[in-house]
């Protein structure tokens, strides 16, 4: 959503835990979303601020957080 806000001026983290050690250990992420129906689109302050193309991007944020979550989680049917 980010990307779409900011013409690619800021990209999504990718956050990874990985633990090397035998030790227990706990990671807590928190995410700060927008309303489930929320349009996301291009703020225009970032046009110029990105020194990019303007990217004409949209999404309602429900849908693509819907549509992330389905593609990202492989469902094995049983028998």
């Amino acid at each position: 959503m980010l990307k779409i806000w900011s013409n690619g001026l800021y990209e999504a983290t990718l956050h990874l835990v990985s633990n090397n050690s035998a030790k227990y250990v706990v990671s807590v992420a928190y995410f700060y979303e927008p309303n489930f129906d929320t349009l996301v689109e291009l703020q225009e302050l970032f046009v110029e601020k990105s020194g990019a193309a303007r990217l004409e991007q949209k999404a309602v944020y429900g849908e693509h957080l819907v549509n992330k979550v389905e593609n990202n989680f492989v469902v094995e049917e049983s028998d």
